[in-house]
């Protein structure tokens, strides 16, 4: 006899909530507060701690042995004055916000487009940020129309903000959104949606106590796909209540639940069996936290960003690591774990210049820390440093490797003998924004002008970078005076010199200052997907086997930065960033991109990016005399 959908809600509540109950009368379930506030100026949702006094009757249970996140300082939640629900922002009182009018001139259902469409920034750090405060910032929405659900722009934000990484900042914004999305009386308008990308954001950042508490408040919920039912089954496995779990899940599976995967992990948190992953399909925050619990190995070919950074932290090697930072989806601090992670003989520790040749790239580069590390010599520290960063360039690699050494490296001092490494330092420290120790090198440079001929033409090399980063004085204007030939004198290619001089001139002017319907969404979808070569041809003005941006993308940024459409332009950026790439772009689709973002006043950001390019795109200079 076929089990109907009431028939199944009840079987599944009777286990969950039976006399063995993981979390006690709903009622009295306390949440865990997720970021904790350290600011009395955040206005945060107020939920009682866990082990306060004041708090339910019957807590949500401390997980066992389970990792901790490290939360923020504070959120700063933002709201709109209660014009949409869906408005609210997240960020870190650190951030700066975007402008509230940064979806200005565009229907719900283009800003959907342009979000959903976000997969990447092209490995650039300073475009990543950018993605992520917007997307975390309030801002105001158009009306709804009647066919608008509550809670999709929200949802697609906090997705977007996990495909690319930013669990944690996605398991906020759910947070702020879920309440913002109930009704002032406690009764859900829309939260029941709200809710579940609540638990999923938290589910994503690895918190458990606080997925659990809201899967307790919401154990009545009704889903498709069982979603609260198989939650606060692997709640009880966590919380070390194997029989009842073991119970639940199979009564979801008598029920009719197809989830191979989340039943074969069931298992392994409740009977104690060998995890069985291989041929199945692992998507979504619930597979990735059952994946982390279980330490089981990730099931091949998976799709889900979030599971393929799990899948690297498993025991990837150094090569599949650096490519993950390079997209962002592995921090420096994780890389450079990685790197004195990795076994070397003592024989490669004492001499390592002599191995470099006969390791793997990535291998270099973690050799080249280590000795970093170990050395006390200034001379060989910086000697360690300009061969790795010299390497990363070459492997197109050095924006995810600098801020690895820049931290490393960061006790060296300017000194006389070390003039010869002071361009490679200033250079290092500008891209990593480290600006203080940045212009203490090339502060180094300038006092030498006078006695050296070489450190005139490292200043020289330099306006660029100094000017981006906001620098401003007469030493610039002397600097500029010889700059184009220096750039040239720096290049072991002088044509290449040569050309890349053009392109710094052009990007420079374009951060420094030099419309499509509101409802056409099918547009700019297109735009968000279109690759490095599109199938209509390149970009106009790119050059062959140059990658450039798509030539829908080209038009419609043209359009949304004269038309001053913050939100639209920043997405597109990332979008075309993301296809022309860091490897042989097209100078002209990085020019257009960096002006785009000047043209709508994102100044700062611009220039950041533009530094980046600036220094990850430089031609081969001629090899340092030590």
């Amino acid at each position: 006899m076929p089990v109907s959908r009431t028939t199944k809600s009840v079987l599944i509540s009777a286990v969950l909530l039976g006399p063995v109950t993981l979390f006690g009368p709903r009622a009295a379930v306390a949440q865990v507060q997720l970021f904790p506030s350290e600011s009395p100026s955040v206005e945060s949702p107020t939920v009682d701690a866990p082990n306060s006094p004041d708090a339910g009757a019957v807590p949500v249970p401390a997980m066992p042995e389970m990792p901790s996140l490290s939360a923020p300082a504070g959120i700063a939640v933002e709201d709109l004055g209660g014009v949409d629900v869906e408005a609210v922002g997240a960020l870190h009182p650190d951030d700066t916000a975007l402008p509230v009018t940064l979806w200005s001139g565009l229907s719900r259902d283009s800003i959907l487009a342009l979000i959903d469409g976000v997969t990447g920034a092209g490995g650039y750090p300073a475009a990543r940020d950018l993605v992520r405060r917007l997307l975390l910032s309030a801002a105001s929405l158009p009306p709804k129309s009647g066919s608008d659900a509550s809670g999709k722009i929200l949802d697609a934000r906090v997705s977007a903000l996990t495909r690319l990484g930013f669990t944690t900042d996605a398991a906020a914004l759910a947070r702020v959104g879920a309440t913002s999305l109930s009704g002032a009386d406690g009764s859900a308008s829309g939260g029941a949606n709200g809710a579940e990308a609540e638990a999923e954001a938290q589910l994503a950042a690895f918190d458990l106590p606080a997925a659990c508490g809201t899967a307790a408040g919401n154990s009545g919920s009704a889903s498709p796909d069982a979603f609260w039912a198989k939650l606060l089954a692997f709640c009880q496995a966590v919380a070390g209540q194997t029989d009842q779990a073991s119970l639940s899940a199979q009564t979801l599976a008598d029920t009719g639940v197809e989830d191979p995967l989340y039943f074969s992990l069931m298992e392994t948190l409740t009977l104690g069996l060998s995890a069985q992953t291989s041929g199945m399909t692992a998507k979504g925050p619930l597979h990735y936290a059952l994946l982390r619990q279980t330490a089981a190995p990730v099931p091949d070919g998976t799709d889900d960003p979030l599971i393929r950074q799990l899948a690297l932290q498993q025991g990837a090697g150094l090569d599949a690591m650096e490519a993950a930072a390079v997209s962002g989806q592995v921090s420096p601090d994780r890389l450079a774990e990685a790197y004195r992670a990795e076994a070397f003989k003592a024989s490669a520790l004492d001499a390592p210049f002599e191995v470099l040749d006969k390791i793997s790239p990535p291998a270099a580069r973690a050799l080249l820390l280590q000795v970093l590390d170990r050395w006390d010599i200034p001379a060989l520290r910086a000697e360690a440093v300009a061969v790795a960063l010299d390497r990363a360039r070459g492997d197109g690699v050095l924006l995810a490797v600098a801020p690895v050494f820049a931290m490393a490296a960061a006790d060296i001092e300017p000194s006389a003998d070390l003039l010869w490494f002071a361009e490679t330092a200033a250079r290092m420290f500008y891209v990593t924004g480290d600006l203080d120790r940045a212009r203490r090198w090339h502060g180094l440079l300038r006092n030498a002008l006078s006695i050296s001929t070489e450190a005139s033409e490292s200043d020289s090399r330099l306006w660029h970078l100094a000017v981006l980063s906001g620098e401003a004085g007469p030493a610039l204007a002397r600097a500029a005076s010889g700059w184009r030939d220096a750039v040239i004198a720096g290049a072991e290619d002088k044509d290449a010199g040569a050309a890349h001089a053009d392109f710094l001139r052009a990007v420079v002017d374009a951060a420094t200052g030099r419309t499509p319907l509101e409802s056409d969404s099918g547009l700019r979808a297109l735009a968000m997907a279109e690759g490095a070569m599109a199938e209509g041809g390149m970009a106009e003005g790119a050059i062959a086997d140059r990658h450039a941006m798509g030539p829908l993308q080209a038009r419609l940024l043209s359009l949304a930065a004269g038309q001053k459409r913050v939100g639209e332009t920043a997405l597109l950026a990332a979008a075309a960033l993301d296809a022309a790439g860091t490897e042989n772009p097209d100078p002209a689709s990085l020019v257009t991109i960096v002006g785009a973002l000047s043209d709508v006043g994102l100044m700062r950001e611009s220039h950041r990016l533009a530094l980046e390019m600036a220094v990850l795109l430089a031609p081969a200079p001629i090899p340092a005399q030590r």
